[in-house]
């Protein structure tokens, strides 16, 4: 049976990757969505309403229609959607946007109340509240949650950004670095020295639950590169249609739909490795080896892993992240959108 809502999904991921940005059009079409879902219970049952409102709200922000945000973060929470921080953090995030900070205060005091093991509500609260300047408030948030992510050993991986951010409310308060920030650190460096390398393994091996798993990407300007010096692969699945190669963003999609189907076969860690055209096409040349090869690109993922972790992309990005594409825009709204898998 055809998919009644197919061109609906079409538009949504048209209108999130489209560039350059038209947040109204995403704003229409997430709209229509809520709509639909609102009057017929196919829709209902076939889109996640809580994530539209969610987009709503971020979309609203955008277009600096706060109002509408507030009302979308409020229906999304109403439709029991599950986010990481509570979903109640969406409006007090909005509101300490607008300047009504003391209307955000006791939502962060529910919030905390209930998830105080939450490492992501101290994160949020610490960012937001750094925004508005106040990083008197917003080190004592990053300061307990920086407390929280060492002494649980950092299962939610949010220690480097909790570094960062109460790093950079430490300079603006004019203090130093202090004994958590030299844990911090230390804590990082084992890290990092314990998981030194990601081996990325054959297309065709079965996978290892417990490998982590490197994926060669191709940003935007090298894409067109490859495309233009690389004939086979240019010519694969993946890349083609009847009209011609993929548009970049699809590509970009097409990798976040096999990166979710990896970590939905169990893998714990995935990382994203950039190519860059020219260093790749040095390297195949140094190693004897065809650039037009999938074998290359995985041998050279597997290189970048080993020579070069700084340049890998920890995949997927938390929520206020951007994506890990390049687009600037954040990952939920960009190939994490509603309907980008259905497009592909």
């Amino acid at each position: 049976m055809a998919n009644p809502w197919a061109q609906l999904e079409q538009e949504l991921f048209d209108a999130a990757t489209a560039e350059p940005r038209d947040n109204q059009r995403f704003v229409t079409a997430l709209e229509q969505a809520v709509q639909a879902c609102h009057t017929d219970k196919r829709a209902a049952k076939h889109f996640e309403l809580g994530e539209l409102y969610l987009y709503l709200s971020e979309e609203y922000q955008a277009l600096d229609r706060y109002d509408d945000a507030l009302v979308a973060a409020d229906r999304a929470v109403e439709t029991g959607l599950e986010l990481t921080p509570d979903a109640r953090c969406l409006r007090a995030e909005i509101l300490m946007r607008t300047g009504r900070i003391a209307e955000a205060e006791p939502i962060w005091a529910a919030v905390l109340a209930d998830t105080p093991d939450d490492v992501w509500l101290y994160n949020n609260a610490g960012l937001e509240y750094a925004e508005t300047g106040d990083h008197v408030t917003a080190l004592d948030w990053l300061t307990k949650g920086l407390q929280l992510a060492l002494a649980t050993g950092d299962p939610e991986g949010a220690a480097d950004q909790l570094y960062e951010l109460r790093q950079e409310s430490l300079e603006h308060l004019g203090q130093s670095a202090d004994e958590l920030q030299q844990q911090a650190e230390e804590f990082l460096d084992a890290l990092e020295q314990d998981h030194p390398e990601w081996p990325m393994p054959a297309e065709d091996s079965p996978i290892d639950p417990f490998d982590k798993m490197v994926l060669a990407w191709l940003p935007t300007g090298d894409y067109d590169d490859a495309l233009a010096a690389w004939p086979e692969f240019a010519a694969t699945e993946l890349m083609a249609e009847s009209a011609g190669p993929l548009p970049h963003s699809t590509y970009c999609v097409a990798l976040q739909q096999r990166l979710e189907e990896l970590s939905e076969a169990g893998f714990p860690t995935l990382v994203i490795a950039p190519v860059s055209v020219a260093a790749f096409t040095a390297w195949c040349a140094e190693a004897d080896r065809d650039p037009d090869s999938a074998e290359s690109r995985i041998g050279y993922a597997e290189h970048l892993a080993i020579t070069d972790a700084a340049s890998l992309i920890a995949w997927p990005p938390g929520r206020n992240y951007p994506c890990w594409c390049g687009s600037g825009r954040k990952y939920k709204k960009c190939c994490a959108a509603p309907g980008a898998m259905a497009a592909v």
